[in-house]
């Protein structure tokens, strides 16, 4: 996969999460939530609702028909995942937002290895973070 498309990918994507997390700052949960969908939809193919009652193993089986795209769709999803567990955790849904964040690192670990090394670098650190927020000190 050509990594130029790729950071293009990241361009766009990094907009939209800045939207969201300008809705979530303004105290509007709703309407980043519906933007958290909306961008679920439209940018990984797979609805929000079946996200949520998705284990991570279902959701990589979900992303594999995306081909060499299945990783871009993988980060796009644990980026809106880790938004969507920030809401959970302002609307006090500590459990939602554990089993979120769980689903975030498994997309993230799996993409890992395939992202420029640039990106490895983002996204270990971001992994780290997942992980010291759901209490695992492994």
């Amino acid at each position: 996969m050509p990594q130029d498309y790729f950071l293009r990918m990241i361009e766009q994507i990094a907009q939209m999460l800045a939207a969201i997390l300008a809705l979530r700052k303004a105290g509007r949960n709703r309407e980043a939530i519906e933007q958290i969908a909306g961008a679920c939809q439209d940018h990984v193919g797979i609805p929000l609702e079946i996200v949520r009652r998705s284990s991570p193993e279902t959701l990589l089986q979900l992303l594999e028909p995306g081909g060499a795209l299945r990783y871009v769709r993988a980060v796009i999803l644990a980026e809106l995942l880790m938004q969507a567990s920030a809401v959970q955790e302002d609307q006090d849904k500590s459990r939602e937002a554990l089993i979120t964040r769980a689903q975030a690192y498994a997309l993230l670990s799996d993409a890992l290895p395939h992202l420029p090394p640039t990106e490895q670098s983002v996204y270990r650190k971001k992994m780290e973070l997942l992980r010291s927020s759901s209490g695992d000190k492994a």
